[in-house]
């Protein structure tokens, strides 16, 4: 089974590929796709074009919308929303579907929403299925985190995890995201975050997904 692992960072992707190294039997690839939506949309593509992956796994941090999620530990998304598509007007926010911009359930989406189809791979994690937002600008004003945490009901925030929803369930891609939760969103202290720890959970929750599934 040919796995291809991303990350929109070198810091992100570190522990994978010190793992990949140490299981030169498993047929690991592994490309930093840069941060963002847009980046990470044409690297996952190339990234198919090149590795032909049979899964696409997405490792990274992220921030928390819930203090349920407690910092440090790893979840995975089953859920994914572009969730600054659209205008703020008259008081109120419209997204691409409110404006009539896109349908709702027009592939991919299913309700507006990217969701990961792929019951087995997120049973497999065996982690906390989560539902999360991508977004160009990290998320600071309560308004706006309200509005992502109420209307969106999402539970993490990313900038990169939108765009590996969307790729691989048009290209008919198995993929999994799997997120160390470092923040609670809003928190722009940064000694309040918990990197290494979050970090060091997606990678370990990662490698164990890697060898759960590889198995003869």
């Amino acid at each position: 089974m040919n796995i291809l692992v991303i990350a929109a960072t070198e810091t992100e992707l570190a522990g994978i590929r010190q793992a990949s190294s140490e299981m030169p039997d498993r047929p690991i690839s592994t490309m930093v796709t840069g941060v963002g939506l847009l980046p990470s949309a044409y690297s996952i593509m190339q990234g198919i074009v090149l590795s032909k992956p049979d899964i696409i796994l997405q490792i990274g941090i992220a921030g928390s919308f819930s203090k349920q999620l407690p910092l440090g530990t790893a979840v995975a998304v089953e859920r994914e929303i572009f969730a600054d598509m659209g205008v703020r007007e008259y008081g109120a926010y419209r997204d691409i579907f409110d404006l009539g911009l896109a349908g709702k359930n027009t592939s991919p989406f299913v309700d507006g929403a990217v969701l990961n189809q792929h019951a087995g791979l997120l049973s497999a994690a065996g982690l906390p299925a989560v539902k999360a937002v991508s977004v160009n600008e990290i998320s600071s004003s309560a308004e706006r985190i309200a509005l992502f945490a109420d209307v969106y009901k999402a539970d993490i925030e990313s900038m990169e995890g939108a765009a590996l929803h969307y790729v691989c369930t048009l290209q008919q891609i198995p993929f999994i995201q799997i997120r160390g939760i470092s923040n609670l969103v809003g928190e722009r202290d940064k000694s309040n975050w918990k990197i290494k720890e979050s970090l060091d959970a997606a990678t370990a929750a990662s490698i164990n997904f890697i060898k759960k599934i590889d198995q003869p």
